[in-house]
């Protein structure tokens, strides 16, 4: 993103929250189908869940269409503020970063970060972020999985804490943020990246190139990328998650599923991962820079000549 005058923190909370919110809803389903194929090779194999088709007919036949947005609230609880404090801190670490450069290189007119800011800053934002929210993520898999069957919230958080106290509302943190940070500085990295190559293009091409288009190709195209080089660490995570007895570490569950199902085993559910990512990732920004242009325009509407 450029760096002109932004908003002020408030509007990027709220944008992150309503983009969070958002894509939460529409695209839980998604998340549902792939916690259940990653839930255990044996489970697929006894019941016959091996596939996405057979998995969603599955789901709909015990509980309906609206199974398949089991879930969905502790989607929002995690999602809605991780969201938040994603673009927060996004938007921080921007500032800090540029004027760090600026210092560095003596250029007081940048406004460009490099690609290594751009992956650093989306890193560790993602990773502080989601490392606050990881007692919402712990709760999402467990509703989205059928190995538990919860009345509600509160019947789930007693659940989580009887069988691993504080430390079960953490279990998968380190793959957690293994996936998360290396995605989130490369999906930076290449969505700013791509927004930079299409608006050179459409310049070269004279071509009007809506901001909206360019930044729904570039989420899609950075979120497709980014989500499947982190694949196999997602798989680690929703493991140590769901079976903290057989996957123990990230070393041990590493090691486990690669010798009982092979390098194939870490990319069960990719397909789904990868193109919710995708979607995700674009409707998210979008949204996102949307709501600051909007936002950034009233400004200017009504500060005085």
């Amino acid at each position: 993103m450029g760096t002109d005058k932004k908003p002020g923190s408030i509007v990027h909370l709220g944008a992150g929250a309503l983009s969070g919110v958002t894509s939460c809803v529409l695209l839980q389903p998604f998340d549902l189908i792939k916690t259940r194929l990653q839930q255990s090779q044996i489970q697929q194999a006894h019941n016959g869940l091996g596939t996405i088709s057979a998995t969603v007919r599955s789901v709909v036949a015990a509980d309906g269409v609206r199974g398949l947005w089991r879930g969905t609230l502790p989607s929002l609880i995690r999602n809605a503020p991780g969201t938040s404090l994603y673009f927060y801190f996004l938007n921080h670490t921007r500032h800090f970063c540029l004027a760090a450069e600026q210092r560095f290189t003596g250029d007081q007119a940048r406004t460009q970060l490099s690609p290594s800011s751009n992956m650093v800053i989306g890193a560790s934002s993602r990773a502080f972020a989601g490392f606050l929210l990881m007692p919402g993520t712990i709760l999402k898999v467990h509703f989205e999985s059928s190995l538990y069957k919860y009345a509600g919230i509160a019947g789930a958080l007693k659940d989580i804490w009887r069988q691993g106290g504080v430390r079960g509302f953490f279990v998968g943190a380190v793959p957690t943020a293994i996936r998360d940070a290396p995605y989130a500085g490369l999906y930076l990295l290449l969505y700013e990246a791509i927004k930079n190559q299409e608006r050179a293009m459409a310049q070269r091409r004279n071509v009007l190139l809506p901001e909206t288009t360019v930044t729904m190709v570039a989420g899609v195209a950075a979120g497709l990328a980014a989500s499947y080089l982190t694949q196999p660490f997602d798989m680690v995570k929703t493991r140590m998650q769901l079976r903290p007895l057989e996957y123990t570490s990230v070393v041990q569950s590493f090691a486990k599923i690669y010798n009982e199902e092979t390098f194939r085993g870490f990319f069960r559910g990719i397909s789904l991962r990868v193109l919710r990512k995708g979607v995700q990732a674009s409707l998210v920004f979008t949204l996102y820079e949307w709501v600051l242009r909007s936002s950034t325009r009233r400004s200017e509407t009504s500060s005085p000549t």
